[in-house]
């Protein structure tokens, strides 16, 4: 199963790898939507992310610009302490669209990643894109989602419709035979006030 901070009662960590989030049809798991929409006054101009934020948890990771691998897959950063924003996708803090950031949940060399809180994070938790001219694209969590691994919905890399941020981690079973975990944990958040 996927590490959290703390839950060190299973085998240690395991590598991830490169394992691919897709980007991609098909997928078996209905979309989650709608979603509650942004709050007044929360329309801010697109930043290009340099750190996400979790302030209720005191906690800040790094942003790497990221693309997509020749197998149709979001690349992920190899620093599991290290976020990648889809920069194929939108930016944060945009009119519309998802703009996607992932990263690993653990690893068997560098330890526990950045995205293992995502099974912790409750409806109304803040979260915060920053950009490297100190703008901020604020969001609040609205829902948490466990898909496939190649079953994400095709909402979660749309370029329009309402604004939203996705968080995306791996989650499940680890599966020693493919050396990746079995499904995805996927955090949705909405434009909120700036903090």
């Amino acid at each position: 199963r996927a590490a959290g901070p703390g839950d060190r009662t299973g085998p240690p960590p395991r590598s991830t790898g490169p394992a691919p989030i897709a980007p991609r049809e098909p997928w078996t798991v209905s979309a989650v939507y709608p979603l509650p929409v942004a709050e007044p006054g929360a329309a801010s101009p697109p930043v290009v992310p340099s750190v996400l934020e979790l302030p209720a948890r005191g906690l800040s990771a790094p942003v790497d610009a990221v693309g997509t691998a020749p197998n149709g897959g979001m690349v992920v950063p190899d620093q599991v302490r290290t976020v990648g924003w889809w920069a194929p996708g939108v930016l944060p803090g945009g009119a519309s669209g998802s703009a996607v950031i992932a990263g690993h949940v653990d690893s068997r060399t560098q330890g526990i990643g950045f995205l293992s809180v995502l099974p912790q994070l409750v409806a109304g938790e803040p979260v915060v894109v920053r950009g490297g001219d100190g703008r901020t694209a604020a969001y609040r969590v609205v829902a948490r989602r466990e898909y496939g691994k190649h079953d994400l919905p095709r909402e979660v890399f749309r370029r329009d419709g309402d604004p939203q941020l996705v968080l995306v981690t791996c989650g499940g079973v680890f599966d020693p035979a493919a050396g990746s975990y079995e499904s995805n944990i996927v955090v949705y958040a909405v434009p909120a006030a700036a903090p």
